[in-house]
């Protein structure tokens, strides 16, 4: 496009417009002389005047007498001014005074700013001005200081994030209340290695942990001051990051506190002479998450086992490792909340149920062996009458399914008010076939069809032998589904308030 004069200027812009007609004289530019007489004869013609202020080779003397004669509503032509690279100083310095924030934030963009403009841009009333010539590579390395104590976050965090931060000043931000600040100069990737250690070193917890977080930036000096901080959460950050050696878990075995005892009971890989020290520790907690860790060695289970640490045992319970030979010992417990624990485990043995229901002195955990819906026949006579006697209906139908049960007991039971009870009563082998001919009229049909199968069955051996020879009577089990999922949710629930 050859525009050489006003008229063939005015034509273009009429029929393309300003941006068009700029785009299309990048390669052949406008004539001096044409863009002066545009002004001379339409200076009241604000579009002209905007395409004018938008072209990139103004004249600089042109730029400067449109700035002069702007009025305070002509924003859209001064901010096209304060971006233009061919605007004079002089304009420069006064769209610095413009009273519309969006000028001067537009001017604070640009990089031809001199550092006068710098300076009363850093002290402008509007945050987004001042966080915008923060951002500036004209900046004047003076006026850092200036903004590097603004009470604006916003201002500080854009000037954290420059090239060419001065380190006092990155210094002075990093000690900054805003973590968003903090963050900013943290992250910057042009700061000096040394400033990351001396940042590490000055035990600043927050700082610390915006050191782990870019950990592939520095030196491998810094994580390891930050292992040995006096903020447990840094220093634990910092340790997931590399396996602990053999002299960092004995210090930390034998620290004064018990946040770093317990971090180190939580290791998957302790050795057998640091678990001995954590199996010896006055607090409670520590010898819980160590009786927690999977891999914890035989014979220190064996030894928590036979203490009377009722929280470490009740770990131990809980932990998946725990070999048959403990969970033996912990039947056995003097706490009944640490065999309850045991009992809800899906990995007993038959000898694991004879222990939990024939061996305690206390009803307490047969009750929630009961109560999940599991059969036990092989209760000693003494203590399933014992059961048959207690007031909850679910022990007295754990009892009914005894083998050992005195038959005279059994009819009893076949007459107990619970329904459950009358129906476990019913599938006892070994009840009275008086109790089985009166049960077959029970208001409650499915235990008159139990009752009633029973009979059919003592009549009728032969018939019922094959599904007899598929039943595994010697090991507990889940009654029923709806009862395994109960077990299931009572396990869970168990689990949370022992937690």
């Amino acid at each position: 496009m050859d525009l050489h004069s006003i008229n063939d200027l005015v034509d273009a812009l009429e029929e393309h417009g300003g941006e068009a007609v700029i785009k299309a004289t990048r390669k052949k530019p406008i004539s001096s002389f044409a863009l002066r007489d545009l002004y001379k004869h339409y200076s009241d013609n604000k579009e002209f005047v905007l395409f004018l202020a938008q072209y990139p080779l103004i004249p600089s003397e042109l730029a400067e007498t449109i700035s002069t004669e702007l009025t305070d509503e002509d924003v859209e032509i001064a901010q096209a001014l304060a971006c233009n690279p061919r605007a004079p100083q002089q304009t420069l310095n006064r769209l610095g005074e413009h009273p519309s924030p969006a000028v001067r934030l537009i001017l604070a963009r640009n990089p031809n700013v001199t550092p006068k403009e710098c300076q009363q841009l850093a002290l402008d009333e509007s945050t987004f001005v001042r966080a915008t010539i923060a951002e500036n590579p004209s900046l004047p390395s003076y006026l850092q200081f200036i903004l590097a104590a603004d009470t604006e976050p916003a201002v500080k965090t854009a000037l954290a994030g420059r090239s060419n931060i001065d380190l006092d000043v990155a210094f002075h931000l990093s000690q900054d209340p805003s973590f968003l600040v903090k963050t900013a100069v943290l992250n910057n990737k042009e700061i000096e290695p040394e400033m990351f250690q001396m940042w590490a070193d000055l035990d600043d917890e927050t700082n610390q942990h915006l050191l782990i977080r870019r950990k592939e930036d520095h030196p491998k000096s810094v994580l390891q001051s930050v292992r040995y901080s006096t903020h447990p959460t840094a220093r634990f950050a910092a340790m997931d990051l590399k396996p602990l050696n053999e002299a960092e878990m004995l210090w930390l075995a034998e620290s004064d506190y018990s946040e770093d005892r317990i971090y180190l009971a939580k290791q998957p890989q302790i050795p057998a002479a640091i678990q001995r020290i954590l199996a010896q520790d006055t607090s409670e907690k520590v010898r819980r998450h160590l009786a927690d860790n999977d891999a914890l060695e035989a014979d220190i289970a064996e030894r928590i086992a036979a203490s009377h640490d009722v929280q470490a045992c009740s770990a131990l319970a809980k932990n998946s490792n725990t070999s048959h030979e403990v969970l033996s010992q912990l039947c056995l417990h003097p706490s009944p909340d640490v065999a309850t624990l045991v009992a809800y485990r899906d990995d007993l043995q038959d000898s694991h149920w004879d222990l939990l229901v024939n061996n305690r002195e206390d009803s307490t955990v047969a009750e929630h062996i009961a109560f999940q819906g599991i059969e036990y026949p092989h209760i000693q006579s003494t203590i399933a009458e014992y059961f048959a006697t207690n007031d909850n209906p679910s022990l007295r139908a754990f009892a009914a399914l005894a083998l050992n049960q005195p038959p005279q007991v059994i009819l009893t039971l076949s007459q107990d008010h619970c329904e459950k009870v009358r129906e476990a009563a019913a599938n006892n082998p070994n009840i009275p076939e008086q109790a089985l001919r009166a049960l077959i009229y029970d208001t409650n049909k499915e235990i008159a069809e139990v009752a009633e199968k029973a009979l059919f069955n003592r009549k009728h051996p032969t018939t019922s032998s094959e599904s007899d020879d598929t039943s595994d009577e010697s090991s507990p089990r889940l009654t029923s589904s709806p009862s395994g999922s109960r077990r299931k949710i009572l396990n869970k629930i168990l689990t949370f308030f022992n937690e």
